[in-house]
């Protein structure tokens, strides 16, 4: 995960392998956003206004400028099979992040901007739905470890449903499919 909020010239430059000028021209022709620090006037590239640029002129965006990208965070009340579903997702490659309490895991959604989330019991998936209506521009993994109440509104949903522990392997295979990465 990125620890920066922003980026100079000089590192944007180096991520594009062009001259520092021309990353000036693009943020002078309103090709790239940035502000200027007070003072010496140095231009600050917003992280997610460059990644956006690099998404928007079909550049590769570096690993370390994704926000949790190969993060998944886990809402379950059940240690046992949390456990379980964490060691299956680290030997796809996967961090993960458990917490058994709603409010504890829309704030760690805020703060980790997980490429995935999962839920071990389905009734949660509705409350879920909820907090990550308000991330926007961002593809979320959904991942249910138990079967839905409703599978007509399951469907509707993005949301991928596994049988748990029987797919494990189903689900190493979702985890590092070129679709997840």
């Amino acid at each position: 995960m990125r620890d920066k909020q922003a980026l100079t010239t000089g590192e944007v430059a180096k991520y594009c392998g062009v001259n520092f000028r021309t990353v000036i021209r693009w943020i002078e022709r309103g090709h790239l956003e940035a502000y200027k620090l007070p003072g010496r006037g140095d231009n600050r590239i917003p992280v997610d206004s460059f990644v956006n640029f690099l998404k928007g002129n079909n550049m590769p965006v570096p690993d370390d400028l994704m926000m949790g990208g190969k993060t998944l965070l886990l809402l379950s009340e059940s240690n046992e099979k949390s456990i379980e579903i964490a060691s299956v997702v680290r030997r796809a490659g996967w961090d993960v992040i458990v917490t058994s309490d709603p409010v504890q895991f829309g704030y760690q959604i805020a703060q980790h901007q997980p490429g995935a989330i999962a839920v071990t019991a389905d009734r949660d998936r509705h409350s879920v739905e909820k907090v990550i209506k308000d991330v926007e521009g961002r593809d979320i993994m959904c991942l249910c470890f138990d079967v839905p109440v409703n599978k007509e509104a399951a469907n509707s949903h993005s949301w991928m449903y596994y049988n748990w522990p029987q797919d494990q392997q189903e689900l190493i295979n979702g985890l590092t499919s070129d679709v997840a990465a």
